[in-house]
């Protein structure tokens, strides 16, 4: 902005002299409003208002009195200076990387030195996202649909936080854990689980959140920042999730017609679970036969007389959940007999029912990190696979096993 002259700045304050308020200054000035309230401010720094409280663009910071024995005012002094300004923000796409500030009583700036730099993290994000999903766009094979189904059938398959990218070692947790292991025991588990299914015309692939461990190479919770231990570059977790996942399509596929997708995100993995889903909708663009879900934080299904939802299960304790359903589906919830919600998030199975809705929570497949391990949380791990006729509601259910580290 131009720097304004003495004879500007004498003019506004003559004018503020003369009209009093800043509406009336600046209309006798043809200047709009904000203009005049800027320049006055300069003209208050230059000394051209005088030096009595307050001026515009400053605050008091500290009055003295002298007063006679009578109590008569002899003499006041006042100090004032510019007024602080607004709370800090961090500018976008910047990240902090030194900060020293001076602030007032109510928090408020008064100086601040700060250096920020570029956050690379989240353009190399993007930059190999749009990589990895190019790659991918279009290239799901041909799998053949399965020439004998049962069309009044849906198979569930609840996968729950499967944790790809943790680093567990044995002699800390009792188990070792890493990508090879989850994305293999991942793999083999589905291939069983999905052997174990009936030929149900419709499948619905529920992944209840967590499926990667870290959300971004930070490796750290996104909310609370625990540190995480990993196993690899966050890239390569990346990808080693995307293509298990795509693989457990291909298993569903061959045994279902009709095979939907639903990717929950979960506390540890927000926007990698929404990069997830994006890569999957990319590669099975063009096959018919597969619908990726948009990735909610709740997710509901009607199939027949359920009425069906899906939640990570770390924003909302069970009876709310249900709660959110009847809310959020007022015409399917009248329409059902059935409701089921299911979610993960505390890595066991349990089973909670809020009137006449089973809200359900399922065990995960991965092992203990150190965390768990020093809190001593335990549970049996497995998958499952639950069946539900379009007019009975839930059918059958099939498990698989994954036996304590000690028996394997």
């Amino acid at each position: 902005m131009t720097e304004l002259t003495e004879a500007q700045l004498r003019r506004v304050a003559e004018a503020k002299t003369e009209h009093g308020s800043d509406r009336a200054a600046a209309k006798a000035l043809g200047m709009p409003r904000d203009t005049f309230r800027y320049q006055i401010k300069r003209a208050a720094e230059k000394g051209f208002l005088g030096y009595k409280p307050v001026l515009p663009g400053f605050e008091v910071k500290e009055t003295s009195v002298q007063r006679d024995a009578a109590g008569n005012t002899q003499k006041e002094w006042v100090k004032q200076h510019r007024e602080s300004g607004p709370a800090f923000a961090m500018p976008e796409g910047q990240k902090l990387k030194e900060l020293s500030a001076f602030v007032n009583g109510e928090g408020r700036i008064r100086h601040q030195w700060i250096k920020t730099k570029e956050d690379v993290t989240k353009s190399d994000l993007v930059a190999a996202l749009t990589g990895v999903f190019e790659r991918y766009k279009g290239r799901a094979r041909v799998v053949p649909a399965p020439r004998r189904i049962e069309r009044n059938l849906l198979s569930v398959y609840p996968i729950a936080d499967p944790h790809i990218g943790m680093l567990s070692w044995k002699p800390q947790t009792g188990a070792d854990y890493d990508l090879r292991i989850a994305t293999r025991r991942l793999l083999d588990k589905a291939g069983e689980i999905v052997a174990k299914a009936p030929r149900s015309r419709e499948a619905l692939i529920a992944n209840l959140g967590d499926w990667y461990h870290a959300n971004d190479q930070r490796n750290v919770t996104p909310k609370s920042k625990h540190q995480l231990d990993v196993d690899g570059r966050w890239f390569k977790v990346l990808e080693a999730g995307v293509e298990v996942f795509v693989r457990i399509i291909d298993l569903a596929l061959a045994k279902h017609e009709l095979v939907e997708v639903v990717t929950i995100p979960g506390n540890h993995d927000p926007e990698a679970a929404c990069a997830l889903a994006l890569a999957l909708k990319m590669f099975y663009a063009r096959n018919k036969r597969v619908t990726i879900a948009f990735p909610a934080d709740i997710y509901y299904r009607r199939f027949g007389a359920t009425l069906l939802g899906c939640a990570h299960g770390d924003k909302a304790p069970p009876a709310r959940l249900a709660m959110a359903m009847a809310v959020d589906q007022r015409k399917a919830w009248g329409e059902t007999a059935y409701h089921w919600l299911l979610y993960g998030h505390i890595h066991k199975d349990k089973l909670d029912t809020i009137g006449d809705v089973r809200v359900e929570s399922f065990s995960t497949i991965a092992d203990k990190d150190n965390h768990a391990a020093g809190g001593a949380w335990r549970s049996a791990q497995a998958l499952q696979v639950i069946t539900l006729d379009k007019k009975t509601g839930p059918d059958s259910r099939d498990f698989v096993n994954i036996p304590p580290p000690d028996m394997r």
